[in-house]
């Protein structure tokens, strides 16, 4: 039946939920396969390349991942409410975050600040932006709507907005987020039709639409082009995006008892049908799979709150403030939700100031959070809480707890095998770290991510970064103390230590392959020529210490110089820390009234601490000009408001870098052990191993992964499951067999795998920029190996089991004779 006009058209499409809807309703106005782009078809109507480019798809299809596409979506329902603020004859705002504290109220993000203490849900802003799930057609992927009650879009306005690529119409614009024009439609990609809508909010009676989808292009084209539906406007032919008069609130979804859902009074709606969204389509829930716990991540610290509702099988509504918050709540009060009963802040480390290499002032903020989630236990222990074996699960990726966020967007991410090569192995699977990068000039951002946000940039300012974070890493005693703690735990539960002999044949087998003797972790071996630079190891500095007394601003009568002492002595490429205690109050800092400087300038600012409870700390690092030898004096001063200073200085001098004469080597033999395990009897050990295949995995799946190599303390340990399939098949068949075969058997499969995964996990370093997609590629690796050496390992013990009935008849023979 055919659409009458253009009203009719809008109330069909906003009652689809599925592709083959979109796709019977286009047909219904006379849409067919074989349309090129701005051909006529039915009542005037055409499909106009998106972006107003034909070649559009290299662009589009930049987005690799569909939930980080999905969140630029909500990056732009946030601008738009923003801009719904925006009255002529105002100041406006230099960042996204003054304007939401200038126009809504939002705390600014800061190391005791930000959504968290915002009671956004008396004013309604967290019903403002909604992502709504709806049943497809396909479970895997289901029709996702982004909708918020913004300034809206007018129909004149859609081509050179939301349906435009590379737009400059926000690049200007400093108090909005998105910059670069080309996020949003990203998720078009994923997707096989999308329906926009939107109501202007100074035309609140216009309803401005249109549908995307690709078009597959005759042999002229060497691509398909993504378009969009539009009219031709009388003689000239001019094209427009279809619009109708609308009054009253526009319905876009069917009443559900006791769920509030979105409507369209102004603002924008953009509905992906059939959305692809790859592991992410499970019920709403903290723990991974499902875009509650994904968008927790991406947007870790958005500006604004919204809502997820899903209206698949189960219908509920569920409110995202980010993981920064949900930490921060944990932080600083008793977790009101349920979700987070479990957990609990083992250690926070307050925001720290980062100086970007090339800039002056401090602006990436630094901090992190070390958090233990408790979940029931299973089988002897379902009444007892056990810890998660990866906490981090609940608010980041497991494998990328380090995280790079702008105005709160995730925009990168790195592994966990830098704090495993900080000897933090077992903390990282809770540890959470964020860099926050809103303050940091265009530069600083350019140079640090990526133009999709799918990835942090490799160079000076990220090495430069990670220098900082090292230190604060390595001086932090809580951490060291977590680890112990950790490792004690899994030391308690090994009741099993390896056969003298497989150590033996394994140690044998490393020392073949270059390892060096020694009972110490992998490190350089001493010798040859190579000058390397080697990191001083120092005594942990930071512990949290109890706040100092403080007066009321603006007395003062304290301002001392108590790190270091009596002198700094600082190698070239190195970073040292000055600390000052006073009995100000923090408004001085707030206020710009308390400086740093060095005399002559052989040193710059790294990084910065605020003063909070009487301390203020600084990091200074050698300038590109420094000399060995140079010395002056660091300098620390206070201002009173009438003009006069508290001051106090140290002494400085600057020594040759630290190095050491060595070569590069396999590394030495580590300490190690080669367990069995299986996950009904040791969850825990076998969730250090395969965190993903813990909890309630699906034990077909955990009976496909043979070994795996992790660190524990100063040591390693190779844990193996007893359940993998062809293993556990040999071992049934050859204890009713033969149990010296079956001795033999296990004695031999231990070899050969321990000393496999030591010398995988050796390099594992090499694969840190890779990790994510390497490590299924090693476990594929484990699995063939482990399957060879059930083959192998049997073959062995037969042939020594046949030597030793060799010797037995022998001896009997020679004493027979």
């Amino acid at each position: 039946m055919a659409i009458p006009d253009l009203g009719a058209l809008l109330s069909c499409l906003v009652a689809t939920t599925s592709t083959i809807e979109v796709r019977e309703v286009l047909k219904q106005i006379g849409d067919r396969s074989e349309l090129g782009l701005d051909e006529p078809f039915g009542a005037d109507f055409r499909w106009h390349a998106f972006g107003d480019n034909p070649s559009n798809l290299s662009t589009i299809g930049l987005g690799t991942k569909p939930g980080r596409s999905l969140t630029e979506r909500l990056t732009n329902a946030m601008d738009a409410l923003l801009e719904d603020r925006v009255s002529p004859g105002i100041s406006l705002p230099n960042s996204p975050r003054l304007a939401a504290l200038q126009w809504f109220g939002r705390p600014v993000s800061g190391p005791d600040n930000g959504l968290f203490k915002w009671s956004y849900s008396a004013e309604g802003i967290d019903r403002r932006i909604d992502v709504v799930l709806q049943l497809s057609g396909d479970e895997n992927a289901p029709t996702v709507d982004v909708v918020d009650d913004g300034i809206g879009i007018e129909a004149e306005a859609l081509p050179t907005t939301i349906l435009s690529l590379h737009g400059h119409n926000k690049i200007t614009k400093r108090y909005l987020i998105g910059a670069f024009g080309q996020g949003g439609s990203s998720t078009l990609g994923f997707s096989e039709f999308a329906l926009i809508l939107s109501r202007n909010k100074a035309k609140p009676t216009e309803v401005a639409f249109t549908v995307i989808r690709v078009l597959n292009l005759n042999e002229t084209y060497k691509e398909d082009s993504y378009a969009y539906l539009c009219l031709a406007r009388g003689d000239s032919g001019e094209i427009c995006v279809p619009k109708v008069q609308y009054s009253g609130e526009l319905v876009l979804y069917s009443p559900r008892e006791g769920l509030r859902l979105p409507s369209l009074n102004n603002g924008t709606l953009v509905r992906h049908y059939g959305y692809k969204l790859d592991r992410l389509t499970g019920t709403l829930a903290p723990s991974p799979g499902n875009l509650y716990h994904y968008l927790h991540a991406s947007m870790f610290d958005p500006l604004f709150p919204f809502r997820i509702i899903d209206l698949r099988s189960q219908e509920r509504s569920e409110v995202v403030t980010g993981s920064r918050n949900r930490l921060m709540k944990l932080t600083t009060r008793q977790p009101d939700s349920s979700e987070e009963s479990g957990s609990e802040i083992r250690h926070y480390r307050e925001m720290e100031y980062v100086v970007p290499l090339g800039e002056e002032d401090a602006a990436i903020g630094v901090e992190y959070w070390v958090v233990f989630n408790y979940r029931k236990g299973r089988g002897p222990k379902k009444d007892q809480l056990v810890l998660r074996s990866q906490s981090n699960e609940l608010y980041v990726h497991p494998s990328h707890p380090i995280i790079g966020t702008l105005n709160g967007q995730n925009q990168g991410e790195l592994t966990a095998q830098f704090l495993r090569d900080l000897g933090l192995g077992l903390t990282s699977r809770h540890m959470v770290v964020h860099f926050d990068t809103s303050n940091a000039s265009s530069r600083v951002r350019r140079q640090l991510f990526s133009t999709n946000r799918e990835g942090l940039k490799d160079g000076p300012v990220l090495s430069h970064l990670l220098q900082v974070l090292r230190k604060m890493l390595e001086e932090d005693q809580n951490l060291a103390a977590i680890e112990r703690e950790l490792t004690e735990k899994i030391a308690q539960r090994e009741t099993q230590s390896t056969n003298d002999e497989v150590k033996r044949q394994v140690t044998k087998l490393l020392l073949d392959a270059g390892f060096q003797v020694s009972k110490e972790g992998p490190a350089f071996a001493p010798g040859g020529q190579d000058k390397q630079p080697i990191r001083q190891q120092r005594a942990g500095k930071h512990v949290r210490p109890d706040p100092l007394p403080t007066l009321p601003f603006p007395q003062v009568t304290r301002f001392e110089i108590v790190v270091p002492k009596p002198r700094l002595d600082i190698n070239l490429g190195d970073i040292e820390v000055v600390m000052v205690e006073t009995d100000a109050d923090a408004e001085y800092d707030r206020r710009g009234l308390v400086a740093i400087r060095v005399e002559p300038p052989a040193l710059e600012l790294a990084a910065k601490s605020p003063l909070r409870g009487g301390r203020i700390r600084w990091r200074l690092r050698t300038t590109e000009n420094a000399k060995v030898g140079s010395t002056g004096n660091v300098v620390v001063t206070m201002t009173r408001p009438d003009g006069t200073q508290l001051s106090d200085r140290v002494e400085f001098e600057v020594h040759p870098a630290v190095e050491d004469t060595s070569k590069k080597s396999r590394g030495q033999v580590p300490p190690f052990e080669i367990i069995p395990i299986n996950p009904e009897d040791d969850p825990d050990r076998w969730g250090v191993a395969w965190p993903d295949l813990s909890e309630d995995a699906d034990p077909a799946q955990q009976r496909l992964v043979a070994y795996k190599a992790a660190k524990v303390g100063s040591g390693i340990t190779v844990y193996y499951s007893t359940i993998f399939s062809p293993f556990a098949a040999e071992t049934e068949r050859l204890k009713s067999l033969s149990p010296v075969l079956h001795d033999l058997f296990r004695t031999n499969y231990e070899i050969w795998i321990g000393y496999h995964a030591i010398l995988q996990e050796n390099n594992r370093a090499a694969l840190t920029a890779e990790l994510e997609t390497a490590e299924p590629i090693l476990e594929a690796e484990r699995v063939h190996v482990a399957q060879m050496q059930v083959k192998q390992a049997l073959r062995t013990a037969e042939l020594m089991r046949r030597l030793m009935r060799q010797d037995e008849l022998s001896s009997e023979t020679d004493a027979n004779s």
